[in-house]
């Protein structure tokens, strides 16, 4: 695939668009993943990187990914020099985090800290497609205001769409910030409670997931086939 446009989305996350060298569609379900074959000085380095953009919203046979600048890592520090152009191997898509077979009906919840939204708002595009339906709730964690992750996008999406609720929470925000403060796992039983039974989709560290989970499953009692769960480590 060649790397046609690149931006930084915070100060240490840059987003890659890759389109399909022989102009074909890119197939794969909103929630997969994968891998990246990046050379570095010493040699090819393997890497997997959730797809962040819906089939087609990209452009035509076109994936967004989100790389996390990662201190003293061969792959992310070759990504993010990689200049507009460049020509990279991808293999895939893999993965079953997907919405896939779950209830249309159900309210839906999203629930990713940093890197882990990208899959969560390939959903969300998909989700948004159909103007109708039921609600959905995005909330995502992360360090400071410059590191939430395309927060214009998100923004727009929420204004353009009334079944849409995005909730940010900080665990390091400025004084000036007025949304939510700590980790999601402080958050989820409030805005789950009110929807249930909902489908749960979350996407992050283990840690984190395994928090989310447990709330989920202990608190508020949802099933475990209404939780999904995808961890990055």
């Amino acid at each position: 695939m060649e790397l046609c446009s690149a931006r930084p989305l915070s100060p240490t996350v840059r987003s890659l668009v890759l389109r399909a060298l022989d102009g074909q569609a890119f197939d794969y379900v909103a929630g997969q993943w994968v891998d990246v074959h990046v050379p570095t000085p010493d040699g090819i380095v393997k890497r997997a990187y959730s797809i962040a953009s819906a089939p087609g919203r990209a452009g035509a046979g076109a994936i967004e990914l989100a790389v996390t600048q990662v201190e003293g890592g061969p792959a992310s520090t070759a990504l993010h020099a990689l200049p507009v152009g460049a020509r990279l191997d991808v293999s895939g898509p893999q993965g079953f985090f997907t919405r896939e077979g779950a209830p249309p009906a159900e309210p839906v919840v999203l629930v990713g800290a940093g890197t882990g939204l990208a899959p969560l708002r390939a959903m969300l595009q998909v989700e948004l497609a159909e103007h109708a339906g039921p609600p959905v709730v995005l909330l995502f964690g992360c360090r400071t205001e410059q590191d939430i992750l395309w927060r214009d996008d998100l923004a727009d999406a929420a204004r353009a769409s009334s079944r849409l609720r995005v909730e940010v929470t900080l665990s390091r925000g400025s004084p000036s910030w007025t949304g939510r403060r700590g980790w999601v796992q402080a958050h989820v039983a409030e805005l789950v409670r009110p929807l249930a039974p909902a489908q749960v989709y979350v996407c992050g560290l283990s840690k984190m997931v395994q928090d989310v989970r447990r709330i989920l499953k202990d608190e508020l009692g949802l099933e475990r086939k209404s939780i999904h769960s995808e961890r990055y480590d």
